[in-house]
């Protein structure tokens, strides 16, 4: 109840991962389009898989004092923090797709997932300085985070991301497809 308001900024990181389906990362070699973004599309999925469960779970909670929502607030900020650095380390790893640009558009991709888990990392760390001296004062800091964190989602530039080839890839992997079920 008290948290539940919060929480709705969840569904701005959604948006966000699901901007990057088919698209690229950073490194040397270059791979075939369809092995790139199956490597992203494979680093992105249990990112998304775990906000949506984790945020259902948040939502579903009761918090019985601002104390106990702010811990579980903290463990979702911190969860979603961790995610989306091994996202970020598997989507560095996928390599250099070969298409037109495709340093620019892995650098692109590794740069917006940078942004997010970093929008994360502040997010679980001004998380530990929210008042837990009332309900009411608790869920205001508790909104302004999540402002403060769709602020950061929203400044993430996806512009660059778009490919014709990778999005050709995408439509036909299997692991892009199931992004945003």
């Amino acid at each position: 109840m008290v948290h539940s308001a919060s929480f709705r900024w969840t569904l701005a990181l959604l948006i966000a991962v699901s901007l990057c389906a088919g698209c690229g990362s950073s490194g040397s070699s270059k791979i075939k389009p369809a092995s790139y973004v199956k490597s992203v599309c494979s680093a992105i999925s249990p990112l998304e898989r775990d906000v949506v469960t984790r945020s259902s779970a948040l939502n579903n909670s009761t918090a019985t004092n601002a104390a106990r929502a702010k811990k579980t607030l903290q463990g979702f900020l911190t969860a979603v923090e961790k995610d989306s650095d091994h996202a970020l380390s598997r989507i560095r790893a996928a390599g250099t797709p070969d298409i037109s640009n495709g340093k620019a558009v892995a650098g692109t991709i590794v740069k917006a997932f940078t942004e997010l888990r970093d929008a994360m990392r502040t997010a679980s760390s001004k998380a530990t300085s929210l008042p837990t001296d009332s309900a009411s004062s608790f869920k205001t800091a508790a909104q302004a985070l999540g402002a403060g964190v769709r602020g950061s989602l929203n400044n993430i530039d996806a512009s660059g991301l778009s490919n014709p080839d990778l999005e050709r890839a995408a439509a036909k992997e299997t692991a892009c497809q199931n992004l945003n079920s």
